[in-house]
């Protein structure tokens, strides 16, 4: 009895201590944050089924959204550049473009003013909303606001210091062409060293037209050469020294992973970070015009000498183009990434459909000092024009 008496005072003890905190969080007014900015408003928003709801007026017109309020039909219309919400007072059932769909509190008047749940309003206008139990406080984020924290993402991406890396890289391929479908799965495993320059890759590809053999090509490219293991033949084959120093030349951007993030911002579309618990992941897609224009400024960089009249008279549409990059969160090295792209090629009136489905992974960042082509390369390997005198 006398232990059920003492953890009974302890129990109350506990209770006292904790209810003026409850007090003064039940008495705490509810703020509105837009972009950092505190929101003076002439109501004050307040709890009601555990959803905040704000005065019509003040919150969503900073946002640059129009607001109309139907008196005889007691209806609130929100609207976006590409968005219309109507609410209707007392009712949960909203329209948003037309569509019907349930909110958890009905729009209410309080002290002569309308109030609409914000977390609905923001998160369909694009925006993003979060709620801090302990300040009381509905933090907004704009669509500006997001643009320019992940520009400055990507650019700080961008700056990061590699200069070696392994990667892996699997291909799903379907090709459609005059009628006929030809799957190909194809295995990159590559090594890479920026300065000075050098890269070993192999690269094997089945197709299911030719059952269980493979095509595999391995390939060097260093200041001493660039060499390439013909399978067909088992030869290997040294390129001309004109090739080389093309591919010697490619910029930067060609070649490191991080930094071709810094142009991602002027090309990609939809372009978000997600931050998780260790990793940051980087998703963004490509539309068609974004593709040419990317390919356009490829083509102007140093390089292989490919001009735009080698596209002349190709047609691309791209039908979808998606990419998820993960980042280690301390490094910000690249880790793992995906890719699902859909384009058609047409040439000449002649289509070609192509569906990738790209997984790959990177891995002894900062740890290759350099590539070095075997001796026994170099002294087996015959010039390319020897082999394919036709295409000299």
């Amino acid at each position: 009895m006398k232990r059920v008496v003492v953890w009974t005072l302890l129990v109350a003890c506990i209770l006292m201590l904790i209810s003026p905190f409850q007090a003064s969080a039940a008495s705490q007014k509810v703020k509105v944050v837009i972009d950092g900015e505190v929101l003076k408003l002439d109501a004050t928003p307040y709890m009601k089924d555990n959803r905040v709801l704000v005065p019509i007026r003040g919150v969503f017109e900073k946002l640059g959204l129009k607001v109309n309020w139907n008196q005889s039909a007691k209806t609130a219309t929100i609207k976006s550049d590409d968005t219309t919400i109507m609410m209707t007072l007392g009712k949960k059932d909203v329209q948003v473009n037309g569509k019907t769909t349930k909110i958890d509190t009905a729009v209410s008047i309080k002290e002569n003013r309308l109030f609409v749940p914000v977390r609905f309003v923001i998160e369909n206008s694009g925006a993003n909303v979060k709620w801090s139990q302990a300040d009381q406080t509905v933090y907004v984020t704009t669509n500006s606001a997001k643009e320019a924290a992940t520009k400055a993402f990507l650019s700080k991406v961008a700056q990061t210091k590699i200069n070696s890396l392994s990667t892996n890289m699997k291909i799903k391929q379907s090709m459609n062409f005059l009628g006929e479908k030809i799957n190909a799965d194809m295995n990159l495993d590559m090594d890479m060293v920026l300065d000075p320059l050098g890269i070993y890759q192999v690269m094997s590809m089945a197709i299911d037209e030719l059952g269980d053999e493979k095509i595999t090509t391995k390939s060097y490219l260093t200041k001493d050469g660039f060499y390439v293991h013909d399978s067909a033949n088992d030869q290997w084959i040294k390129y001309d020294d004109q090739m080389v120093n093309e591919l010697l030349n490619l910029s930067d951007y060609q070649m490191n992973p991080t930094a071709q993030f810094e142009v991602m911002q002027r090309y990609y579309k939809d372009v978000k970070v997600i931050e998780k618990n260790n990793t940051y992941e980087l998703h963004a897609s490509l539309s068609g015009e974004g593709f040419q224009e990317l390919l356009n400024e490829i083509l102007n960089l140093s390089g292989l000498g490919i001009g735009e009249d080698l596209f002349a008279g190709i047609e691309m549409s791209i039908k979808k183009m998606e990419m998820v990059t993960i980042l280690d969160k301390k490094t910000l090295y690249p880790l793992s990434g995906s890719m699902e792209s859909d384009m058609t090629l047409a040439v000449d009136g002649e289509k070609m459909n192509i569906v990738q489905e790209v997984e790959y992974s990177y891995s002894n960042i900062n740890k290759l000092k350099a590539i070095t082509i075997p001796q026994e390369v170099i002294d087996k390997a015959v010039p390319f024009k020897e082999i394919y005198p036709e295409l000299e």
